[in-house]
């Protein structure tokens, strides 16, 4: 029987990875919108999809005792849908989270999950911002689920001056851009991506006056069209600096470089990466997925050899050029996909550590089989996706590893990203 259009009363008991509220009707799991563990709400079901159904809240019945005002003033932008979730509840639910994955889909019955590393103050901390742009320039985020614009003003995770250049654009807007993207290194340096649809760019000079004004330090101004980047003015990149316990290594970011957002959590991630890699000077480090070689940069200082593979090509460059800016002379960045690299070109090669960190897919099958042979003593598994985690360690301990142990981090406050970095030994 169809129960859509049905009123039902729900309690609340967990969140779903797309953020909405999850309790039971008569049986059935009903997945509400803007609901929070601890609520009981009167919905309505929307969609009956037999084995589970979807559904509006309608009366907030109850509260529960994690729900707080949210902060920011924007309620329809999609962006951080755990914005009414006291923070302490959004990090034991992560926790929880990685926790389930893992044993639920992985199958480690007690599997060791070290308290979650949170931030003392989860404000301000995305270094890169991203606006999306309509004709006529109207400026704005993406409100959920949709392509509707709604208001920016009152974000609590962006850099402060990502605002300030958002309202120099709304006064200055430039025919063709669709994004407007704002990064900033810690060194304070700010960088405007101007991106369009191969339309080219008239009238910038203004744009790029307004953004100098709405920026402490702005060092570059980049138009992207497609993989093409000109600069506009100043510098094709900004320096950054990553801080671990082991070393400092600066970087250098591009308009198009992949680089984490939090730079407080991603000292603390690589924090964590080193301390598993084991370190004392002797070992040989395979950096699978590398991106711009940062996290193996960080190690290299404390092993005797590091080896990237990355298959974005301005990725292995931008690599090779953190190397070289850095003195590091034992560390090398090969382009390709890591599961055709490693058993084509590093045949032979030994590894004591494996360190991956793939997209949210996670890791081939066959790169997880090149692994196994290689027979690291340790692989560091940074991941951004619990679920593909758990499956890709699932696979590891059928080829004779052990999961040691796993700590999530909050690299993402308020929103529903989960990263964490786990610990196998053969």
């Amino acid at each position: 029987m169809d129960r859509t259009g049905e009123q039902v009363t729900i309690g609340i008991t967990d969140i779903s990875t797309q953020g909405e509220g999850i309790g039971k009707a008569d049986g059935l799991a009903v997945f509400a919108a803007d609901a929070l563990p601890g609520d009981r709400v009167l919905a309505e079901i929307t969609e009956d999809k037999g084995r589970f159904a979807k559904a509006r809240v309608l009366e907030l019945l109850e509260r529960s005792p994690d729900r707080v005002a949210a902060d920011c003033p924007s309620v329809q932008c999609g962006g951080c849908a755990l914005r009414c979730l006291r923070y302490e509840a959004q990090l034991q639910w992560k926790e929880n989270f990685v926790r389930g994955a893992l044993q639920r889909i992985g199958g480690f019955d007690d599997p060791k999950v070290q308290p979650i590393r949170g931030m003392e103050h989860p404000y301000d901390y995305r270094n890169k911002v991203e606006f999306a742009v309509e004709k006529g320039g109207r400026i704005g985020y993406y409100a959920a689920g949709s392509h509707t614009l709604c208001d920016y003003h009152g974000c609590r995770i962006a850099f402060p001056e990502a605002i300030a250049m958002a309202d120099a654009f709304a006064a200055h807007p430039v025919k063709g851009v669709k994004q407007m993207i704002f990064r900033r290194g810690s060194s304070g340096q700010t960088m405007a991506v101007l991106a369009s649809d191969k339309q080219k760019l008239t009238h910038v000079e203004e744009l790029i006056y307004a953004l100098d004004d709405a920026a402490e330090d702005l060092r570059s101004v980049v138009w992207v069209d497609g993989a093409k980047s000109t600069v506009l003015a100043g510098m094709p990149i900004i320096e950054d600096t990553i801080t671990t316990i082991l070393s400092t290594i600066k970087v250098e970011v591009g308009a198009q470089s992949f680089y984490q957002v939090n730079p407080a959590q991603t000292s603390v991630l690589y924090s964590l990466a080193q301390q598993y890699a084991g370190l004392t000077g002797s070992e040989s480090v395979l950096d699978l997925y590398c991106g711009a070689g940062s996290i193996g940069l960080s190690m290299a200082g404390s092993c005797r050899r590091v080896i990237g593979v990355e298959a974005v090509k301005p990725a292995v460059i931008a690599a090779n050029r953190n190397a070289v800016i850095n003195g590091i002379v034992n560390a090398e960045f090969l382009c390709g996909k890591a599961e055709e690299v490693v058993p084509q070109k590093l045949q032979g090669v030994k590894a004591d550590v494996v360190v991956l960190d793939p997209p949210r897919a996670g890791c081939k099958p066959e790169l997880l089989d090149t692994v196994a042979q290689i027979a690291p003593k340790r692989i560091v598994y940074v991941s951004c996706n619990p679920a593909t985690l758990a499956r890709d360690l699932k696979i590891l301990a059928e080829k004779g590893y052990r999961l040691k142990e796993c700590t999530p981090v909050d690299m993402f406050p308020f929103t529903l990203g989960i990263e964490s970095v786990s610990l196998l030994t053969r």
